[in-house]
């Protein structure tokens, strides 16, 4: 009995050591803020009690939980007054800066039911400074997007497992502006570190292949693919899909590709936009009256498509590009065929003469398009007609930039 009463003792005495331990000043911050709810108050307070006092825990989840109801405090006088001048502008970034350093300083803190515990804090002020992120990169201002991207990422870490998807989005803002301002290395890392968290996020996976793409890596584009195909549901799929058309035509698999292309088209062949991506791949690999059956189809749903028009153009200006290269080839050879080189140039002004019509059409939907104008006009060129003055202009003004 006496041992029990010494240590209820003891028990009462380290508590109190506790309690002395923490600025006097702070219980009048909290009690300003959670009984009196005086907000701005609790803030003036809490910048007066805080000098001197940043080596205590207690000190800065007070402040984070402080900081983080300005911030709420002045959301919600914006949304009752469009005029309200904002006083505290980094006030969620400072109550995230504060949760953290307070588990940093005791990660066993205690937290008084009526503050926020420092790991919900950083989880609460996570997406608000997600926002701010994705204002600085409106802004193009890629290095302080940068900073607010790894305290979102800092802060969802704090449960990795249930903020995972957050994660994902986060490390592909951030993949986006190491892009964005030629940081190569930091861009491949970070979209690895994506992938980990396995989730079904296809621009992950794009992003990669189109990096693994340029290193000309087959390999690794083969198993980013078969990663993304596992996650990805069917309804998100579409690109990956598209992307896979990429990989079978990179790697000289004409068999898959046709397999993948017709399987691709027969899911989607009510769906213009999915036409024009698999007639795409088809036209790039040769295989020019399979796509056209497939842009056909397509221009019977949506005859005025700028995109399906265009794909038609590219099914004959592509087919005849190909003759060119047999006329080249006839001509290289010793003794030159002159007769089977005309005969190549001919069939290529005749397939030409076919392109004209899609690639006029098409300019008539949309004529903005710089890709399609130069190869519009290359084909007037090449058969001798005239060129529309205003595509005439706009071809001239790109080579002027």
């Amino acid at each position: 009995m006496k041992k029990t009463s010494l240590f209820v003792i003891l028990f009462f005495i380290a508590g109190h050591l506790l309690l002395a331990q923490r600025p006097a000043c702070l219980n009048d911050v909290i009690y300003t803020l959670t009984s009196f709810k005086q907000i701005p108050k609790a803030g003036k307070m809490m910048d007066e009690c805080f000098v001197g006092n940043e080596s205590s825990a207690d000190v800065w989840l007070v402040r984070a939980n402080v900081y983080i109801q300005l911030h709420e405090y002045e959301v919600e006088q914006m949304s009752k007054n469009s005029n309200y001048t904002i006083r505290w502008p980094n006030a969620i970034i400072t109550a995230n800066e504060s949760f953290y350093k307070a588990l940093e300083i005791k990660p066993d803190i205690k937290v008084d039911p009526s503050l926020i515990d420092p790991k919900d804090g950083q989880l609460l002020s996570a997406y608000p400074i997600s926002e701010l992120a994705a204002k600085e990169m409106e802004d193009k201002n890629f290095n302080e997007a940068i900073r607010l991207l790894n305290m979102v990422i800092r802060s969802y870490r704090v449960d990795s497992k249930g903020y995972a998807l957050y994660l994902a989005y986060a490390y592909l803002d951030l993949s986006f502006c190491y892009k964005a301002i030629g940081d190569d290395a930091n861009n491949r890392k970070i979209l690895l570190d994506a992938t980990k968290f396995n989730v079904a996020v296809p621009d992950i996976y794009l992003a990669l292949y189109d990096i693994y793409r340029q290193d000309k890596d087959t390999v690794k584009c083969g198993e980013i693919l078969n990663q993304a195909r596992k996650l990805i549901p069917d309804s998100l799929a579409i690109n990956i899909k598209g992307y896979e058309l990429d990989y079978f035509a990179m790697i000289g698999d004409t068999v898959k590709l046709n397999n993948a292309a017709t399987k691709m088209y027969e899911q989607y062949n009510d769906n213009p936009a999915i036409i024009t991506i698999v007639a795409g791949h088809l036209v790039n690999n040769k295989e020019y009256l399979k796509a056209q059956e497939m842009i056909e189809k397509g221009l019977a749903i949506e005859p005025n498509n700028f995109d399906l028009n265009q794909q038609m153009t590219y099914r004959y200006f592509y087919e005849a590009t190909d003759y060119d290269r047999i006329k080249e080839e006839k001509l290289a050879e010793k003794p030159r065929k002159f007769t089977e080189a005309e005969a190549a140039l001919n069939k290529a002004q005749e397939i030409l003469g076919i392109a004209v019509i899609w690639a006029e059409k098409a300019y008539n939907i949309y004529k903005d398009d710089k890709l399609h104008n130069i190869m519009y006009r290359q084909i007037l060129a090449r058969l001798g007609m005239d060129i529309p003055e205003d595509l005439k202009e706009k071809v001239d003004s790109y080579y002027k930039q």
